[in-house]
C-alpha cells in the first residue's frame, strides 16, 4: 500500500492459490477497507496460507475479512497460517477480522506478526480464537493449536503472546486460563501511554460487561483481553472498545465498516 496525494491504495498486488484481496472500498477518502477473501472457506490439513502486507510511509488502511476463518480436523497433518504486515513511519492501520475457529482434531499453527519501522505508527488490532463447535456439541478435545501474536519495533520484540492448547490442556478449563469459555480474544493499541489507559479504561468501566475484560499497558502497547461463549457478546465488546479508542490512539472518530452490517 502506498500513499497517493494524501490517499492510500493498494499498489503490487500479487497472489498465489485461492487466498485473495477484494477491491478495496472507501468509506473514508483517505483509507480503504480491504477484506482478505479466501473462498474455499476453510483451511484443511497440510495447508499453508501466508498473507504479507507492505504499507508504505504514511498509508492508512483498515483489513478485515468478511466471514470467520475455519481450520478443519486432520488426520495428522498440520496447517500453518503466517501472516506478517511491516508497518512504516507515518502509518495507520486497523487489523480487524472476523473471528477464527479451530474444530476438534484440527492441527494449526497460525503467526501474526506486525513490523513497526518507527514509532510514530498507529494500530489497532485484533485477534479472536474460538475452540471446537459448541453450537454443535463439539468440544476441542483432540485439537492442537500453536498460535503466536507479535508485535516488532525496529526489528526488537516490543510484545509476544505465544500459547499452545491441546484437547488435554488444563488451560481449557483452568479459572486462570479460559475457564471453560471456548472463545477468547486479544486487542492490541499502539501507540498507548497511562493517559489512553486511563481514558479506555475508566469508558470501559461504565459497561456493563467490563468484568469480563482486562487491560493492561504493556511498554507501549495497550493489550485487551476478554473471554466468553458468545461470540456476538464478545465481538460486541471488541467494537465497543474500537469505538472508544480510535479517536484516541489514530487520531480520527469512528466509522463503522459496512462488512460488520453484513
Amino acid at each position: 500500500m502506498v500513499n497517493r496525494w494524501n490517499k492510500t491504495v493498494v499498489k503490487d498486488k500479487k497472489h498465489f492459490g485461492p487466498l485473495v484481496l477484494q477491491r478495496p472500498y472507501y468509506q473514508e477518502e483517505d483509507r480503504p477497507t480491504i477484506l482478505v477473501i479466501h473462498p474455499p472457506g476453510g483451511v484443511v490439513a497440510g495447508d499453508q496460507l501466508s498473507l504479507n502486507v507492505d504499507m508504505q510511509p504514511d498509508s492508512k488502511a483498515l483489513i478485515s475479512t468478511p466471514a470467520a476463518t475455519k481450520f478443519y480436523r486432520s488426520l495428522g497433518k498440520t496447517a500453518c497460517q503466517t501472516q506478517t504486515v511491516e508497518v512504516s513511519g507515518g502509518c495507520e492501520l486497523e487489523w480487524l477480522p472476523q473471528e477464527t475457529l479451530f474444530f476438534d482434531r484440527s492441527s494449526v499453527k497460525n503467526s501474526l506478526v506486525f513490523n513497526l519501522h518507527d514509532t510514530n505508527c498507529r494500530l489497532i488490532a485484533w485477534d479472536i480464537v474460538g475452540l471446537g463447535r459448541p453450537a454443535m456439541q463439539e468440544a476441542f478435545e483432540n485439537g492442537q493449536l500453536v498460535q503466536s501474536l507479535t508485535i516488532n519495533l525496529h526489528e526488537e520484540p516490543i510484545f509476544i503472546d505465544r500459547f499452545v492448547f491441546s484437547g488435554q490442556s488444563e488451560l481449557l478449563s483452568s479459572p486462570f486460563s479460559l475457564d471453560a469459555q471456548t472463545l477468547m480474544a486479544t486487542m492490541l493499541f499502539y501507540h498507548a501511554d497511562k493517559n489512553i489507559l486511563k481514558e479506555i479504561r475508566s469508558l470501559l468501566l461504565e459497561e456493563a460487561w467490563s468484568v469480563s475484560c482486562g487491560i493492561s499497558l504493556v511498554d507501549e502497547v495497550l493489550v485487551l483481553r476478554t473471554l466468553d461463549s458468545d461470540l456476538d457478546d464478545l465481538k460486541s465488546r471488541l467494537i465497543r472498545a474500537w469505538e472508544i479508542s480510535r479517536s484516541l490512539v489514530i487520531g480520527v472518530p469512528p466509522v463503522y465498516p459496512r462488512i460488520w452490517k453484513t
